[in-house]
């Protein structure tokens, strides 16, 4: 038979001698069971040896009730505690088992099989519980131990209950400033929610990362939910700013050498072509025609003409000079130029609380450019007859939203074409916040948010 120690709490000596006399009978060994009267002498018992199950009897002489579980679940708190009371006492005996005693005898009714079966029953859920207390430390050492920062959320606002180190020192913060904050207040964007979470046990995403210190880091967010039906989470969290960073300036390097490309195109185009087109303008205009070539040569000067404006045009797109002067000055520019073409009016709202100044640290080359593709794209596909364009401030940053009265699209099933492509790998590169909302027969609406803090 396995080795259990027993413990008899009671101060009945008769009672107590026939209840080690039963424990002997069924074979449990007589040297590691021992029985004590009071609570003190139970304090000396924790120190001869660990002590696996305990038959207490909860009225000694010094202590009653629930005060002597108490105590003697503080003296021994891995054994098994199992109380012997009385037939008044059931209803006490019922609400100790609810804090943690693993069973209750009646006195009046302690037979050896009872007693051996509840002792046995006590022992098994003892290996349960030793068990599972390795276990769950098992699982705390590699979340707290864990190189990469890892949170636990709870509920529909992502509540952090649990930090490892790596995430404190993620987010530059102490453990008591962080513990009962939502993640969101986290986020740069704070009202990005993770609405992927109401239909999906996983999500991956990226998250902008507000440190204590105020600086701004990129990570990929991985949330799994921990059980079906519970919001509990498990997030780990992946630096990607260097990543992010080494990215863009390889994303700036290549752009930057574009630019000039597309620059130096635009002077051949407007110096070069652009002026021998003019000349050659000017010399036909000098050609006296017959009347049977004044037709020919109508068409031909007509021709000419729409060659010198596409040039510029085409210059123009590569190389927008207004831009020199600010992105404000360059979009009301961009405004002219589009209603003097005629095919839509452009509307441009920008509130008096926006000023030049608030784009200094925004990229406003590709911002040009993202609004452009918006504009050109617009004016071929969308067969609107209006664009209204607002710039406004909203907490820490602007918004810019553009809007078209076209045919729209389903932006569910949509194909991405070369501009939205295009849109999209800027608005990566130069860090602006972009969104498209569409739906057929109900135009697009383009919305970009930029930092300026």
């Amino acid at each position: 038979m396995e080795i259990v120690k027993i413990l008899i709490v009671e101060d009945d000596i008769g009672f107590a001698y026939l209840v080690q006399h039963q424990l002997t009978n069924l074979g449990f060994q007589s040297q590691f069971i021992l029985t004590v009267h009071t609570l003190e002498d139970a304090r000396l018992a924790h120190l001869e040896f660990e002590i696996d199950v305990i038959l207490l009897d909860l009225n000694l002489k010094e202590s009653q009730g629930i005060e002597t579980f108490n105590e003697i679940n503080s003296i021994f708190p891995s054994a098994s505690i199992i109380v012997l009371t009385g037939l008044d006492e059931k209803a006490l005996a019922l609400n100790i088992v609810a804090k943690g005693a693993q069973d209750y005898l009646l006195k009046t009714n302690l037979s050896s099989q009872v007693l051996e079966k509840t002792i046995n029953y006590g022992m098994l859920r003892r290996k349960v519980r030793v068990e599972l207390s390795k276990s769950e430390k098992k699982y705390k050492d590699v979340f707290q131990k864990s190189p990469l920062p890892m949170l636990k959320l709870e509920g529909s606002e992502l509540i952090v209950v649990m930090a490892n180190k790596a995430a404190l020192d993620l987010y530059s913060v102490n453990k008591e400033d962080f513990i009962g904050q939502s993640i969101y207040s986290f986020n740069k964007f704070q009202e990005e929610k993770f609405i992927e979470l109401e239909t999906s046990n996983s999500i991956r995403t990226i998250f902008n990362l507000k440190t204590s210190d105020k600086k701004l880091k990129i990570i990929e967010i991985v949330i799994n939910k921990l059980e079906e039906g519970v919001n509990e989470f498990i997030a780990l969290m992946i630096d990607k700013t260097e990543e992010v960073l080494f990215e863009k300036q390889k994303f700036d390097l290549i752009n930057h050498a574009e630019e000039r490309e597309k620059k130096n195109i635009a002077r051949e185009l407007h110096d070069g072509l652009g002026q021998q087109l003019v000349l050659l303008n000017l010399l036909f205009q000098n050609i006296e025609a017959s009347k049977e070539q004044e037709v020919q040569m109508n068409d031909i000067g007509l021709l000419l003409q729409t060659c010198i404006r596409e040039v510029k045009e085409l210059a123009y797109d590569l190389l927008p000079p207004e831009l020199d002067r600010g992105f404000l000055h360059a979009i009301d520019r961009l405004k002219n130029r589009i209603n003097i073409i005629g095919k839509i009016e452009f509307e441009l709202n920008i509130g008096k609380e926006i000023l030049e100044s608030h784009f200094v640290n925004v990229d406003k080359f590709n911002l040009y450019r993202i609004v452009q593709e918006i504009v050109n794209n617009a004016l071929k596909h969308s067969k609107a007859t209006n664009i209204n364009f607002k710039i406004y401030h909203k907490d820490n940053g602007i918004n810019i939203e553009i809007i078209d009265n076209g045919i729209g699209f389903d932006s569910q099933t949509a194909q991405k074409g070369m501009g939205i492509h295009n849109i999209q790998h800027r608005l990566k590169m130069s860090g602006i916040k972009g969104e498209f909302i569409s739906a057929p027969n109900h135009g697009v609406k383009v919305k970009l948010t930029l930092s300026v803090d």
